[in-house]
């Protein structure tokens, strides 16, 4: 029987190095935009499966986060933050949250 040659499947977004989330979300865009970088230079790409990720719909999101978390990412931005401190604090989002 022959041998199925295994594929990596990539996924990217180039927006993702646009956001910080702050000092203690686990998520380092700056790291992802480096990777990708290093994922190009070297030519890796040739040998994955690249796709282009969208921007998930509320609905998408529902799969992994509450209702609540959706609802306020709806609404903050960064004009109006700070009337959002209680939620910021709440879903671990901000500058200051360690």
């Amino acid at each position: 029987m022959p041998e199925s040659k295994q594929r990596v499947s990539y996924f990217y977004q180039p927006d993702v190095g646009h956001f910080y989330y702050g000092p203690s979300h686990p998520m380092k865009p700056h790291r992802i935009k480096m990777a990708h970088h290093l994922i190009l230079s070297y030519g890796l790409y040739r040998k994955m499966e690249v796709y282009r990720s969208h921007p998930a719909s509320p609905a998408e999101m529902s799969a992994f986060h509450s209702e609540d978390y959706i609802n306020f990412l709806a609404k903050v931005t960064p004009d109006n933050l700070r009337g959002y401190s209680n939620q910021m604090q709440k879903f671990n989002v901000g500058e200051y949250t360690d």
